[in-house]
């Protein structure tokens, strides 16, 4: 199983101290969840970072431009390449459960916006929360500093993918998107082939990072591609983030990705100064830091 808590740069020790924890819990809780099968392991660990209120997703993400908080996730099976995508989430804190239970409607999947995915979330029975309860001194705060200062952090992703015993891997992805992003605007994190993608095939990829870049080059995908073209899966990560950053311009990278074949052999790679991120297999010492590079 691996776990990322986002790309980027963490400013502060105490925050970087604080992520490296959080990512730690999600994975050991996703690890525990591992013998029940990668769907309820990535699950576990994306639900805990949503509600864990220190990182970009679920309650405690950044703010609009109007200062609410609007959640996106996606989520996809590798058995049935089914996918659950929703965006603009204002009424659920673990907008990731509502992805999940879209990818087993229909016969691909959904993706679903707005009011739409919150009324999906209401049918499958997951908790509704009031939008003013989303939102943390910590949002507020964040969005201080990033009007302050041009420099600041402005946004990341969490995600987790996971191979279970019986070869099935899984991927899910949850976040707030982009710091003062404009209403209505939709990230990779929702997006099949941009932010995710699973197949038992091949393996599971979850990005994070720019997520217009990340659309533009159907990333995750891309990464899966590289792979099944026989490529090792370090290099097929590599591969794929280079070609994320060609003829991009950013003082901080452009992301980041996770990754895992269908071997459990496993990458994870990214261009920023920063990635939290870690990996476990059960009954074995867990990996988590800040830099992969």
């Amino acid at each position: 199983m691996i776990v990322h808590g986002g790309a980027g740069r963490v400013t502060g020790a105490a925050d970087a101290a604080a992520y490296l924890d959080a990512v730690t819990e999600a994975l050991a809780r996703g690890v525990a969840e591992l013998e029940y099968g990668a769907r309820a392991a990535v699950i576990a660990a994306v639900t805990f970072m949503e509600e864990c209120t220190l990182l970009n997703a679920g309650r405690g993400a950044v703010l609009a431009e109007d200062g609410s908080v609007r959640l996106d996730a996606g989520f996809m099976d590798g058995a049935t390449r089914r996918f659950g995508g929703v965006a603009g989430v204002r009424r659920t804190a673990t907008p990731v459960r509502i992805a999940e239970s879209l990818a087993a409607d229909g016969e691909f999947g959904r993706f679903l916006i707005g009011d739409a995915a919150d009324e999906a979330a209401r049918l499958a029975g997951i908790a509704e929360t009031a939008p003013e309860e989303l939102v943390t001194e910590r949002s507020r705060r964040r969005e201080r500093e990033r009007v302050e200062d041009s420099t600041a952090p402005r946004g990341d992703t969490v995600g987790a993918v996971a191979l279970d015993a019986n070869g099935h891997v899984v991927a899910a992805v949850s976040t707030g998107g982009l710091a003062g992003k404009r209403v209505g605007r939709v990230g990779d994190a929702s997006v099949v082939g941009a932010g995710f993608y699973a197949d038992d095939a091949t393996g599971a990829a979850v990005t994070t990072g720019i997520g217009e870049a990340l659309l533009r080059h159907g990333t995750a995908r891309r990464c899966l591609q590289f792979l099944a073209d026989g490529c090792a899966i370090g290099v097929a990560a590599r591969r794929a983030l280079e070609e994320l950053g060609a003829g991009e311009s950013s003082d901080f990278g452009i992301g980041g990705l996770i990754v895992v074949d269908r071997h459990g052999t496993f990458a994870i790679d990214h261009d920023t100064p920063e990635m939290t991120a870690g990996w476990a297999r059960p009954n074995e010492a867990a990996v988590v830091r800040a830099r992969w590079r």
